[in-house]
């Protein structure tokens, strides 16, 4: 049952992500041309993305897992947002040909794999409260540099 859902997840994932080829050898899908479409296209690519991710949940793939399988749509996503430089990410990125990857590296060996989610997970945590951190740093010093400017406007005055 396991194999026969993976193969039809894994000739999913090719259709979106790398059923073509183009000049040099570079290979693109679906994902990437519907994605040229506003706002639907992407919307359609992200509940393919999510199909195959809630299929691997179906399959037993651990939260850690699951965790990597969504941050990798969500990248895509998040850049996808970007005009032109989104549309070129997502003929680049293919999180789905990398989501097969994670699951077929769990099914052949589950618990390695949810040893090494979690470490990627506990890193992006990590990676993320620093870079909140940082950014409400860069907003403080914007707002303070601001007020002080305000402030000396209004002295001179």
């Amino acid at each position: 049952m396991k194999k026969q859902k993976l193969k039809e997840l894994q000739k999913l994932s090719s259709i979106l992500d790398s059923k073509f080829e183009a000049p040099f050898g570079f290979r693109f899908g679906l994902d990437a041309l519907i994605g040229l479409i506003p706002v639907i296209g992407d919307w359609i690519g992200a509940a393919m993305s999510i199909y195959i991710i809630s299929q691997a949940a179906s399959m037993g793939v651990g939260n850690a897992t699951l965790i990597r399988m969504a941050i990798n749509v969500a990248l895509e996503n998040i850049i996808d947002m970007i005009p032109v430089v989104g549309n070129v990410f997502d003929f680049y990125w293919k999180a789905n040909n990398r989501n097969i990857e994670l699951l077929e590296n769990h099914l052949q060996n589950p618990p390695h794999e949810t040893i090494k989610s979690r470490m990627i997970v506990g890193i992006i945590a990590v990676a993320m409260l620093l870079l909140l951190f940082a950014t409400g740093y860069v907003t403080y010093i914007i707002i303070e540099t601001f007020v002080d400017w305000v402030t000396s406007i209004n002295v001179q005055s």
